[in-house]
């Protein structure tokens, strides 16, 4: 019988957690192989022990076997006199070459089915999450350009920017639910705004758009359904300025990001504005 263990460490897990294959042949049998893994942080050699038991299980009568792995081929090789049937060389050579490359071939596919499997959990995990609710302001000086735009989440997350050549309250309501969309991008939302002209622009078809709207308007209603598509994402109007607490943190942070623009504050100086507006949001009562 032929036999390879060629170790790797594991791409998933943490610690020094590996993965095995082992491949082997003998006689009229096909090549054959397997996978182990390290189900705990117990040691990427764990699953390299488990596979040399296995080997020793299916081993007819005696065996030339490769380990990848020079630590552990000299572990193996130590303790020979325990393992008469076994010879372990130190190059693989021959046959031995092909059944490396089965074992390679194996640890890759459980590699990538395990991206899958993760991935998939990762889905569920998201999917399982309660629906976030996130209000969405803009603010305009009268008589010049600039908006400043805001979306801040019951759970405290937000994100605040400034458009100096945006000279609509309109257009700055849709860039404020373009950038929730983009902020909260893993999450079911419930997008709330003080603005029914946005929520009627994003709700009329595209002719009707463009008859009734500017092109800029237009264009920001296309980022907002390209960034919603595929998502679960519902819209909602709060009346602006009467106390919902969520719409007013968005509002200030919109000014804040329109005047900081405007007066050319320091970076780390917005940010701690920002972080003084959020301090006062509930975020206990909201998620309540």
């Amino acid at each position: 019988m032929l036999a390879v263990l060629h170790i790797r460490r594991a791409e998933f897990g943490t610690g020094d957690d590996g993965e095995v294959a082992l491949a082997w042949m003998g006689g009229e049998i096909s090549p054959q192989s397997m996978v182990f893994e390290s189900s705990t942080t117990v040691g990427m050699y764990a699953p390299a022990l488990d596979a040399f038991e296995h080997l020793l299980a299916v081993l007819e009568s005696s065996a030339v076997l490769y380990i990848s792995d020079s630590a552990f081929r000299r572990e193996i090789q130590a303790a020979s006199a325990s393992f008469p049937g076994i010879t372990v060389v130190d190059a693989a050579c021959g046959r031995l070459v092909e059944l490396v490359g089965i074992a390679v071939q194996a640890l890759d596919d459980h590699t990538r089915f395990a991206h899958r499997r993760a991935w998939a959990a990762e889905l569920a995990r998201r999917e399982a999450l309660p629906e976030l609710v996130v209000a969405t302001d803009a603010s305009k000086a009268t008589g010049r350009s600039g908006v400043g735009v805001a979306c801040v989440s019951a759970e405290g997350g937000f994100a605040s920017k400034a458009y100096p050549d945006v000279d609509s309250v309109l257009a700055g309501e849709l860039l404020a639910i373009a950038l929730a969309i983009r902020t909260f991008p893993y999450r079911r939302l419930h997008i709330l705004t003080d603005s029914k002209p946005a929520l009627a622009s994003l709700t009329k078809s595209r002719s009707r758009l463009l008859d009734t709207r500017r092109g800029d308007v237009v264009e920001i209603v296309d980022v907002v359904h390209r960034r919603a598509e595929g998502r679960d994402i519902r819209y909602s109007w709060v009346r602006g300025h009467s106390g919902h607490e969520l719409n007013e943190i968005a509002d200030r942070l919109a000014v804040a990001a329109r005047r900081n623009h405007e007066a050319g504050v320091d970076p780390c100086v917005k940010e701690q504005i920002n972080r003084n507006i959020l301090g006062q949001l509930n975020i206990s009562v909201l998620a309540a």
